[in-house]
């Protein structure tokens, strides 16, 4: 909705693509587990806050801030966290924590609906991407070295 209203407005699209997920049940219930909460509905849609996510990915840093304050904008949303934070790896995102209304059921929920939304840049998210298959391929020669250059990298982009 974000993306065609800017663009309804005249503005330029601040979202180049997007990924949603919904987090596994087995997930779900590790985490509620790790927490030492009941594995229950009711508690996974009341303490766990990130069992819904969209990753929406910018052409640029400028982006990200427009659209996380778009978001902040929208009737009825809650913003219960936001981080921004280069890790030591050298990956960089933003993430946002939301509670929105459900406007389209007839009955809203007991519990408000949280999910999460992380922001990047395209150069962020081919950043990621690639740090993510390195960490993940094992057969991957002088590793240590291509993670290195990698960090080098993202501060540079």
């Amino acid at each position: 909705m974000i993306r065609r209203y800017q663009v309804h407005l005249g503005q330029r699209d601040p979202v180049a693509s997007f990924q949603a997920r919904i987090k596994r049940a087995e997930s779900m219930q590790r985490k509620l587990a790790q927490r030492g909460l009941p594995l229950t509905a009711a508690s996974a849609l009341r303490d766990v806050q990130d069992a819904a996510g969209v990753r929406l990915i910018c052409p640029f840093q400028q982006d990200i801030y427009r659209t996380a304050a778009l978001l902040r904008e929208i009737p009825g949303a809650r913003v219960l966290r936001e981080k921004e934070s280069p890790k030591p790896n050298g990956y960089r995102s933003s993430h946002m924590i939301l509670s929105l209304p459900l406007r389209f059921l007839p009955v809203q929920p007991e519990f408000p609906v949280f999910f999460e939304v992380q922001l990047r840049t395209l150069a962020m998210d081919c950043w990621a991407s690639i740090e993510h298959q390195l960490k993940y391929k094992q057969e991957v020669p002088d590793q240590r070295l291509i993670v290195q250059e990698l960090k080098k990298c993202a501060y540079e982009i």
